[in-house]
């Protein structure tokens, strides 16, 4: 996996964590864990009581339960993930994912994206959740003409909130840089303000579309200028028509309209999170994670995780095709497929995108023959940089961890082995 500095900043909104109803459209499909004997029995040429887990949990954790207001906005915001369009489905060679990839909780988080006006227009204070990803061009597609993307989607309270954010962030944008709004040929209602910036060219493109603002943003060298509108437009309308299929919370005033009182959405409901090694409370606090922290103790489905993973095509292809639809992330990422086969295949597209960068194979831990383990050093500024990373396969789970120290790496992969052993075959 990536190994981001944590640089994220999560900030709540109040008035979105109110809004959100005690209400949701997910039902709880996880598995049962008191599963048969057979499912929770370990590989027999593996003896669990003399691998070395160091300080880490050898049990699945409980199951987490109902959302809170606690952390409502950022669930909904890693759930959105699955409903983002993956910048290489907009442009191909758009493959090396950059920052900001993060939860939208407020117009702080928008600075990462905006100007600073432009993110804290009147309009923004009505947010309630989005997501933000972006990419760039890969070396070897580059030719010397890069090209660099951005896609965000923030939800407001209501339709009118989206529109009237839209329209300002648009004008907002349009007076720091010194120019104007057009609209956008082909698009209904999109407003794009085009600038010069850095010997480059650039488009932003704002479209409310119904509680939503859909936000891209598109630079090129001025040799690609003609890219500029029919990539925009290609954006904005995959965007718009993925994000209308996702199944969102309801605010407490859509409920009511709709006559609906449910139960509040669960936490993991499909109990793959559970499963993961997990980062302590002050880790989570202090963001001293492997991943910014609005993006871990999360579960994702393929384009979530392709949002932010390497190899952003080969992740989203994979894990489609196994079905693994439900993908925890936290210190260890764990991964469930429809079934073994599915699992192995994880593996080996992983470790063999890791090799096609640089990583190299090295033994695993003795008493885990099965793990598979590399490593990869990089001269950073003097110090050399070196990284592990393992995978270990049971039944239908992938778990992966990643360290800077071989044992720390070892050991976490042992701990992740042990509590695969005790997961449900089943679930769903």
């Amino acid at each position: 996996m990536k190994i981001w500095q944590p640089a994220v900043r999560w900030i709540g909104v109040a008035v979105a964590v109110a809004a959100l109803a005690a209400c949701s459209t997910d039902t709880d499909s996880g598995g049962d864990q008191s599963a048969a004997a057979s499912n929770q029995a370990s590989d027999p040429s593996i003896d669990v009581s003399v691998l070395n887990t160091g300080k880490y949990p050898t049990e699945p954790r409980a199951a987490f339960g109902k959302t809170t207001d606690d952390n409502i906005i950022q669930w909904e915001g890693q759930r959105m993930t699955q409903f983002m369009v993956v910048p290489f489905e907009v442009d191909p060679d758009m493959t090396v994912s950059q920052m900001p990839v993060e939860v939208v909780g407020g117009p702080n988080n928008m600075s990462a994206v905006l100007n600073e006006k432009a993110a804290h227009v009147p309009g923004n204070d009505a947010i309630i959740s989005g997501f933000v990803t972006s990419a760039t061009t890969s070396e070897n597609k580059r030719n010397g003409n890069p090209r660099s993307l951005q896609n965000m989607v923030v939800r407001y309270l209501t339709r009118a909130d989206a529109t009237t954010a839209a329209q300002q962030m648009a004008q907002a944008t349009a007076a720091n840089n010194e120019s104007s709004t057009t609209n956008a040929p082909g698009l209904d209602g999109t407003k794009v303000v085009k600038t010069d910036a850095n010997g480059n060219k650039q488009i932003a493109a704002f479209t409310p579309h119904g509680v939503y603002v859909l936000y891209q943003w598109y630079e090129v060298t001025p040799a690609q200028e003609n890219l500029l509108d029919p990539t925009i437009n290609k954006a904005v309308k995959l965007q718009a028509k993925l994000i209308d299929q996702f199944p969102r919370l309801l605010t407490t005033d859509e409920a009511k309209e709709k006559g609906i009182t449910r139960e509040p959405s669960i936490t993991d409901q499909n109990h793959v999170l559970i499963y993961a090694l997990p980062y302590s409370d002050d880790e989570m606090k202090n963001g001293t994670t492997s991943l910014p922290s609005g993006l871990v103790h999360a579960v994702y489905g393929p384009r979530g995780l392709a949002q932010f993973w390497p190899n952003p095509e080969s992740t989203f292809k994979v894990l489609s095709e196994v079905g693994s639809t439900a993908n925890a992330v936290e210190r260890s990422n764990v991964y469930r497929a429809d079934d073994s086969a599915g699992a192995k295949r994880i593996v080996d597209t992983f470790t063999a995108d890791n090799k096609s960068t640089g990583w190299a194979d090295v033994p695993a831990p003795q008493a885990l023959p099965i793990a598979k383990c590399q490593t990869m050093s990089q001269g950073i500024e003097g110090i050399n940089d070196t990284n592990y990373n393992c995978f270990v396969q049971k039944g239908r789970y992938v778990g992966e961890v990643s360290a800077k120290q071989k044992e720390d790496a070892y050991q976490q992969i042992s701990a992740q082995y042990v509590i695969l052993t005790k997961a449900d075959q089943d679930a769903h």
